[in-house]
């Protein structure tokens, strides 16, 4: 990864970061302690990297939720990237051993991948989701035998149906040797394909609760605000798809995942339970509306002779627990 400086109109330091496959994430100057966002005004949120404030009457219900995000007391941090070069998310894939990208459009019951296991919500037609927010408990990763084991929780758009995946989340997994163990909790983001990438000073602790809102800017451009609730740290950042890239916005999507580790799908980390709460994204053009996570579709992994591996129940309109039943 390349980084420089470039210095703005407004006499703001920006870092630009170009990864080994070419596109770039834009990191923005860290507001003051006093920094107030209910006050601010539109340019210092641009000056900042904020998300935009929604009118308080036309958009009532979304302001309501933004100015909970965003008024309780953070220290804001610029992010510091790793690419994690063997290391890869993306599309839900079709249960078996083929790595086959599901190809569903529309929405099904009792939906099953090998990969991913959540909720998936679908635009209607000629409709697109225009931003995703939710957060998490963040598991404390167990091994259930010998070996190594990965998980990943994250928030994301598209990749139901689709060859893009724009997507922010945490990794636990563990490497259980017998004499040895060692375990790994982290903040990542990613636009599939290219590879995921790690924030090395982001600290995340098993047990904190994240929270993750992405906004979608173009096709080929969005924002990612990150924030660990637990420990009032935050950061956010903007970033540009690979190239040949475009983002469908045909699914917004809450997940637990099992990534892929130099090509072949790992297995998945013992994480007992994963708690999903505030699950929300919003779609574009009018009417204004929000689709809450548990109108999406349930899709439960699933592994070697089709076994559960994870499975998501949806208690309320935005709560989900999705819970580990077997590694493989």
């Amino acid at each position: 990864m390349k980084t420089k400086r470039s210095t703005g109109k407004a006499a703001t330091t920006r870092h630009i970061t170009t990864t080994s496959k070419g596109f770039r994430i834009r990191t923005y100057e860290v507001p003051p302690p006093e920094f107030n966002p209910l006050a601010a005004t539109p340019r210092l949120f641009l000056h900042h990297g904020f998300p935009t404030r929604p009118d308080a009457k036309t958009e009532p219900k979304l302001r309501q939720m933004w100015d909970k995000a965003f008024a309780r007391p953070r220290t804001w941090i610029t992010p510091v990237f790793r690419e994690v070069k063997e290391k890869s998310h993306g599309p839900a894939l079709k249960p078996g051993r083929a790595r086959t990208k599901i190809t569903a459009s529309k929405a099904v019951a009792n939906a099953t991948s090998s990969n991913w296991s959540g909720s998936v919500a679908l635009a209607p037609a000629r409709r697109t989701f225009g931003w995703v927010a939710g957060q998490w408990t963040v598991p404390n990763p167990h091994a259930p035998g010998f070996g190594s084991y990965y998980a990943s929780e994250w928030v994301g758009i598209d990749g139901w149906g689709s060859g893009d995946v724009l997507q922010a989340g945490t990794e636990t997994e563990i490497i259980d040797l017998g004499i040895f163990s060692f375990r790994q909790v982290y903040v990542w983001w990613e636009w599939f394909p290219s590879n995921e990438v790690a924030i090395t000073n982001f600290s995340v602790s098993a047990g904190d609760i994240m929270y993750c809102l992405i906004c979608v800017n173009s096709t080929t451009t969005a924002t990612v605000y990150l924030t660990n609730q637990s420990s009032g740290v935050s950061t956010s950042f903007s970033i540009t798809a690979p190239r040949g890239t475009a983002l469908v916005g045909n699914s917004a999507e809450w997940i637990v995942e099992r990534p892929s580790i130099n090509g072949s799908v790992a297995q998945l980390t013992d994480t007992k339970a994963v708690y999903f709460d505030e699950g929300i994204a919003g779609l574009t053009g009018a009417p204004f509306t929000i689709v809450d996570l548990g109108s999406g579709t349930a899709v439960t992994m699933t592994g070697n002779n089709n076994a559960s591996l994870s499975v998501p129940t949806l208690e309320t309109a935005q709560l989900m627990k999705v819970n580990w039943l077997k590694s493989n």
